[in-house]
């Protein structure tokens, strides 16, 4: 039995129009470091690998891809040929950009698009500071106008898996034993946030004092979330995207063991926030970026 197509969720590619902006966010909150530069591109990485953040200089902010890591080159040709069998446009048959040296690029029918790949450039940056840094880049949360076909997606072609189901339409599903890796719930057209791991709760509070010490609030949070149990807050970067950093999420070891539950958002706030009330900031569900326009797109 091979295993799932998709181990890990590995990058998020943003374009945005304050490069500097982004660059300084990154580095000087986050704690990554660049590891490549063009006049108008930076990569940067929380450890070894070439980067699990890339910015684009544009006349936008828009989700560029989002990459995805398959286990080896076999898996790659079984979901290129899943893709093709499901209708969805290839973008490239390569690597997007230097790091990435295999794979390819689709996107889905809302234009969200999606790196394939399983190899990326080792790199052995020279963190200087004991700055709080991301262990891995851990999730991200999509809000499509049409919720269930991404999740088709998602299952079909790269394997995911339901861990819960909240509401009417909305899911969170893994990849690996983590509670989610992809997050969908039905909305405007967005990537609503992506997330990095912190190695405990003590790390994810000081993060929110770093927030504090540069003048600004958090959007949300620290909480323990009901759904996937991890301990969570919420800023926002330059270009509008939401950020998480969250600790301690749930994992599930055994598929055949576990059964999917369901939240019901209407009765109450636990599926939230376990320790409290916590009301969803004004406007914190239309946050986001749109997925970038592209000049192949239907």
């Amino acid at each position: 039995m091979r295993a799932p197509a998709i181990s890990e969720i590995g990058h998020v590619a943003v374009r945005v129009r304050d490069l500097a902006a982004a660059e300084e966010f990154a580095t000087s909150l986050v704690g990554l470091q660049v590891t490549d530069r063009t006049a108008d591109e930076v990569w940067l990485t929380h450890g070894a690998c070439h980067h699990s953040l890339h910015y684009i200089r544009a006349d936008e902010d828009a989700l560029d891809h989002v990459g995805l890591v398959a286990p080896d080159s076999e898996s790659i040709g079984e979901i290129r040929q899943r893709v093709d069998a499901a209708g969805l446009q290839t973008l490239d048959d390569g690597p997007l950009g230097p790091g990435v040296e295999d794979g390819f690029t689709f996107q889905d029918a809302e234009g969200f698009a999606f790196e394939i790949y399983s190899r990326m450039t080792r790199v052995e940056p020279s963190f200087t500071t004991v700055a709080v840094r991301p262990r891995r880049f851990g999730h991200v949360n999509f809000f499509p106008r049409d919720a269930a076909r991404m999740q088709k997606v998602l299952i079909d072609v790269l394997d995911f898996r339901i861990s819960d189901t909240a509401g009417e339409h909305g899911a969170f599903l893994r990849c690996n034993v983590d509670h989610h890796g992809i997050g969908v719930f039905p909305g405007p057209g967005l990537l609503h946030h992506y997330a990095w791991e912190l190695p405990t709760m003590v790390e994810v509070a000081a993060i929110a004092d770093y927030v504090d010490a540069r003048g600004q609030s958090t959007l949300w949070g620290p909480m323990r979330h009901g759904i996937g149990r991890n301990i969570a807050t919420y800023v926002r970067e330059p270009s509008g995207l939401v950020v998480e950093f969250y600790s301690d999420m749930e994992r599930i070891y055994d598929d055949t063991l576990h059964v999917p539950g369901h939240w019901d958002v209407e009765q109450g706030h636990k599926w939230l926030s376990l320790w409290a009330v916590h009301t969803v900031p004004d406007d914190f569900m239309e946050m986001g970026l749109p997925p970038a326009k592209r000049a192949s797109s239907a």
